[in-house]
């Protein structure tokens, strides 16, 4: 499946290790996502990999046949983005939601009543330059979020993440409020679902290692 890397988005992760003009192909396995430079001796260079099950989003603009693809990094709890330009676009979707479907792979899907608004993904960065406030902020409607049921590796991670930072900030000032985070990570972490999450995520791991 051929395709060509879109050259505008200088926020994205691969584009910048990318050439313009480039031919490149897209392979994908039973539980990978490969992507391939071809070159001009008829060999070829990997650029970019990911497991199938590290993808939390797929986006489409049908009309200028770009797909937007997040992957998320356990290893530093934030997603990446790679945008490509495919030809047969609808083709590939289709195969790669069926390739998904088939490993069973944990998508987030939320149902949006007239005038609610989806929870905005953070990003690695906004979370670093986040103030108490905000962290408060969202450390409460993830917290909700997971108590609901709303489970998942982003939900977990990230919550986890600014629980540790709110943690951190009224360690520093001297303010027992600290314990209050405390005490609210050690109950999600002590879930049933959350304990399920972290034993699924590292059997994942040890069996794309092997």
């Amino acid at each position: 499946m051929d395709c060509i890397v879109e050259e505008n988005d200088k926020k994205n992760l691969f584009i910048k290790s990318l050439k313009p003009n480039a031919n490149y192909q897209i392979i994908l396995t039973e539980d990978c996502f490969l992507l391939f430079e071809k070159l001009d001796t008829g060999n070829g260079t990997i650029v970019f990999w990911s497991s199938l099950f590290a993808i939390t989003d797929l986006q489409l603009n049908k009309c200028n046949k770009v797909t937007s693809i997040n992957f998320y990094d356990e290893e530093t709890n934030s997603e990446f983005q790679l945008k490509l330009k495919v030809d047969n676009i609808l083709l590939f979707r289709d195969i790669l939601v069926k390739k998904m479907r088939t490993l069973k792979v944990k998508v987030e899907s939320q149902k949006l009543i007239k005038g609610q608004q989806q929870l905005k993904r953070l990003s690695e960065k906004e979370i670093k330059l986040m103030k108490i406030d905000d962290i408060e902020k969202n450390c409460k409607e993830l917290n909700e979020r997971i108590t609901k049921g709303e489970i998942s590796d982003y939900t977990v991670n990230t919550f986890t993440t600014l629980c540790g930072k709110a943690i951190e900030h009224f360690s520093m000032i001297g303010n027992d409020k600290y314990m209050q985070y405390v005490e609210m990570m050690k109950k999600v972490l002590q879930m049933e679902k959350v304990n399920k999450l972290t034993i699924d995520d590292e059997k994942e791991i040890k069996e794309h290692s092997k």
